[in-house]
């Protein structure tokens, strides 16, 4: 499966959940970047550029390559008044002082670079100058995850060696999850959001790590949620166990007229084969799943997930399918 590197703007405003995860870091730093000058290293196609600039007071984006910062500055740079830069990550930090800025965001950058080593002790540098440094890695190695243009794959006790060299450190933990969500109707009045955790996960089994070095040591729990599939999804399977029920209800009787009432038998035996069907089809669809696992990043099998049961309406249909073809039989 291809993997996805550079998030377009395109992509970032899909309603999917490696969108979700990515605006949701940089939503969290620019909450700890509050009137700040910052630099925004790996920038890529410079969404969170844009989400930084509505807080800090000025945003400097770098990313090694050319085409994408060309684009960013005719995109984000022109709209959100933030200066691009095409440049190597590591020589881009040994070129600057280190009170040419108040904060480093660093989001998925380190784990591309040829010498990660060197580009976090560059950033360690900014940090015992009393700047905020932000950074993030992918756990990579939990997740068995193959990724051509990763040079370094974490895991938990890489990331935090990584993490350790930074003074006043705090390390959060970024989980993709699900719940359930309580809302008025829209215009209506709302208190502010409370994250109620029913758990708290296994650190070793976060999804991202980071650590925000110099940022405090006081953070909330914070989510971000995309409601659009939830909707579609109930609608979607809705439907879909209608048009089943029907279809089924259908065959039956065009069996039963076909081979007439004292075939009963033979009527049975071919509203079983059609369940026999269904049942190969669901097979078919778990074998695709657990394929996806071996070779999808965490995030693409996540939405793989979800666009087949969006497609199948695989959990609670099987069920249903089953229960109809009893009665029927």
């Amino acid at each position: 499966m291809g993997v996805q590197e550079r998030l377009t703007l395109e992509a970032v405003s899909a309603h999917t959940v490696i969108a979700t995860e990515h605006l949701h870091r940089y939503e969290f730093a620019a909450g700890l970047c509050e009137g700040d000058r910052v630099l925004d290293l790996a920038c890529g196609s410079g969404y969170g550029s844009r989400i930084l600039r509505q807080r800090a007071v000025a945003v400097t984006a770098v990313d090694n390559d050319a085409a994408t910062i060309d684009m960013a500055r005719e995109t984000i740079g022109r709209e959100a008044d933030v200066t691009f830069e095409a440049a190597d990550a590591t020589e881009y930090l040994r070129s600057r002082a280190v009170d040419d800025f108040d904060a480093i965001v660093c989001f998925e950058g380190i784990e591309h670079l040829p010498d990660p080593e060197r580009a976090l002790d560059e950033l360690r540098r900014f940090a015992e100058a009393g700047a905020k440094v932000i950074i993030s890695l992918p756990n990579s190695r939990a997740f068995d995850e193959k990724n051509e243009f990763h040079v370094t794959n974490y895991g938990f006790e890489g990331a935090m060696r990584a993490f350790d060299r930074f003074p006043d450190r705090v390390v959060l933990y970024q989980f993709l999850a699900e719940g359930s969500l309580i809302r008025a109707e829209a215009g209506t009045r709302e208190l502010e959001a409370r994250i109620e955790l029913e758990s708290h996960g296994e650190p070793q089994y976060a999804n991202h790590f980071i650590c925000c070095a110099n940022c405090g040591d006081s953070f909330a729990a914070s989510g971000r949620m995309e409601l659009t599939a939830a909707p579609l999804h109930n609608s979607y399977v809705l439907h879909l166990e209608r048009s089943v029920r029907e279809m089924w209800q259908t065959n039956a009787k065009l069996a039963r007229q076909k081979l007439g009432v004292h075939d009963s038998a033979a009527a049975t035996l071919v509203t079983r084969y059609e369940e026999l069907q269904h049942r190969l089809e669901q097979a078919e669809a778990e074998v695709e799943l657990i394929k996806a696992w071996y070779d999808a990043p965490r995030y693409h099998l996540v939405d793989k997930v979800r666009k087949v049961l969006l497609a199948t309406g695989v959990h609670g249909l099987l069920k249903r399918l089953l229960r109809l073809g009893s009665r029927l039989r």
